[in-house]
């Protein structure tokens, strides 16, 4: 049977609606400096997968908000000039110009949808000041949700659980599989320059230009090296135009079929600056040079970005004189922010699993039954001898909801009332190249009940700040119940915690409301035994 779609508000955000959302975070300097930062990683991987699944209102919100933290709040950091901190912004410093470039390509496809909706939609009016009233059911509370407008076609989660993991299976697996071709291409690369070092992406894109020429003035037959650098450079992004090129010497020259230039003797020096035009194809098909067209040799105005970023997300809106909509860019997205996104087109998106206190959405989490058991059974030494030990929940994006895929072990310093992960650079590390963002943690009470501790709750404050579907997951296996998944509330937990001045193992708060339970059908947890997942152990033996 085909699945029902829920009610679900088919007006998608304006702009000004989604910066106003993006803004809407609270800069709370009691948080360490490194914290903010990989915040503001996470962000952009957000937007990534956003723009990967062509949620353009959410990629939009998340990208807006990375420049926020980025340009107005990490430098009023009391830590902001501490040699960690400075080492911990320069990644993002320099990306910054690139995420703005991002927003200003993406914002056109926000208002064209808008538009397009206020153009079909015979009751737009009264549907707005519907959605501006205070929030008093789900389809108000679903309003200000970026991912459910629009194009949309919105399922319930707990109605449709076991389609929701089939979907995410099969978006996983072919992930994977780009990430594994992309690897293999990289290593590619780096057999070829026979070093093994790293190079910039310019200087990787001319040393293949240069190798392929060599390879065709000398009629090398090495087939299969031809094939890999022609995939190689029907895959990769323009060549610069302010390129110095190399002369290469050779005993004949090359002969383009239906070139009106004379070709040059070997002699000849080759001029210092290229053509202005285009150059012609060779005159096999099969030839392993390919040249990009004229028009992306030299740009109306030069890009002042890094070459990762030369192509933009969305190509370049048409003038207003047309009166025709913004054009889909095509193709998947191959990586995080390095390519167009998908084509506009009706998605699948399923609603919030709950709402924060304040009324914003956040996404279902589907965690994998047989997880506890087997942390627990890595705990089992630590539990005998009376320590806590911890691990984190990684996972993945997908059609609007989170899917733990990975339990990571870190290393960490335990006791029997605490557990204090260590290298922590090693996590975030890990999941940048596994494409993971971190969903919660796990950790055990080998001598105490299943709550949440006031340590608890402050290193929770942490990963909640990050993202706000977060969960903390408590094992105590002495004791019924013998586990809880919780959150903070907000308000009042996230902000009371965030003040809190305490630095006590153990203290008191002075409000009671700081964390409640999450798991479906309270909250936005759902358990499968359908989901795969896997450890990942970063100790350092």
């Amino acid at each position: 049977m085909e699945p029902r779609s829920s009610a679900r508000p088919t007006r998608p955000q304006t702009v000004s609606s989604l910066v106003a959302q993006a803004e809407n975070f609270s800069f709370n300097t009691n948080i360490e400096f490194k914290y903010w930062a990989r915040a503001a990683e996470t962000l952009h991987q957000e937007a990534s997968f956003a723009l990967a699944d062509g949620d353009y209102g959410r990629a939009y919100m998340m990208l807006y908000r990375h420049s926020v933290l980025v340009l107005n709040c990490l430098p009023k950091h009391p830590k902001f000039k501490d040699p960690d901190s400075r080492e911990a912004f320069k990644p993002l410093a320099k990306r910054i110009d690139s995420v703005l470039d991002h927003l200003e390509h993406i914002k056109p496809v926000v208002e064209d949808e808008y538009e397009e909706w206020e153009r079909m939609s015979s009751s737009a009016k009264s549907s707005l000041r519907e959605h501006q009233k205070a929030p008093s059911s789900y389809a108000a509370f679903a309003a200000r949700d970026p991912s459910l407008g629009g194009r949309a076609k919105v399922l319930d989660a707990s109605e449709h659980q076991e389609l929701a993991v089939d979907l995410a299976q099969k978006e996983l697996a072919r992930r994977d599989q780009a990430r594994r071709e992309s690897r293999a291409s990289r290593k590619s690369d780096q057999q070829a320059h026979g070093d093994g070092r790293f190079r910039a992406p310019g200087d990787d894109d001319l040393q293949r230009q240069m190798e392929a020429a060599r390879r065709f003035l000398s009629r090398d037959q090495q087939v299969g090296g031809d094939e890999r650098i022609r995939d190689r450079k029907s895959a990769h992004a323009v060549i610069p135009a302010h390129y110095n090129y190399p002369s290469i010497a050779k005993p004949k020259p090359v002969a383009y079929a239906g070139s009106q230039r004379q070709p040059q003797p070997p002699s000849m020096p080759t001029p210092s600056r290229p053509p202005k035009e285009g150059l012609p194809s060779p005159a096999k098909d099969d030839a392993p040079v390919r040249f990009p067209n004229p028009g992306a040799l030299m740009p109306a105005i030069p890009r002042k970005i890094p070459l990762d970023d030369y192509a933009p997300l969305v190509p370049t809106p048409p003038s207003v004189a047309t009166g025709q909509p913004l054009l889909p860019p095509k193709g998947p997205l191959d990586g995080p922010l390095d390519g167009p996104p998908l084509p506009r087109k009706e998605r699948l998106a399923f609603k919030p699993g709950g709402y924060l206190e304040n009324g914003d959405p956040i996404r279902s989490v589907f965690l994998p039954s047989s997880l506890r058991s087997m942390f627990l059974d890595i705990a089992s030494k630590n539990t005998r001898a009376g320590l806590e030990m911890c691990g984190i929940l990684c996972g993945t994006p997908v059609n609007n909801a989170l899917f733990v895929r990975c339990l990571l072990i870190p290393d960490q310093k335990c006791t029997s009332d605490t557990c204090e992960t260590e290298n922590e650079g090693a996590i975030f590390d890990y999941c940048a190249s596994e494409d993971l963002l971190v969903l919660g943690w796990i950790h055990t009470h080998p001598t105490q009940t299943c709550f949440m501790s006031s340590r608890d709750l402050h290193t929770h404050a942490g990963y909640q700040v990050m993202m706000p579907e977060s969960i903390a997951i408590v094992c105590a296996p002495r004791f019924k119940p013998s586990y809880g998944i919780f959150r903070l509330t907000h308000p009042p937990g996230l902000d009371h915690i965030l003040d809190c001045r305490h630095h006590d193992t153990f203290h008191q708060h002075s409000i009671d409301n700081i964390y409640r339970e999450t798991e479906h059908p309270h909250g936005h947890v759902y358990e499968s035994d359908k989901m795969p997942f896997y450890v990942q152990d970063l100790r350092r033996r």
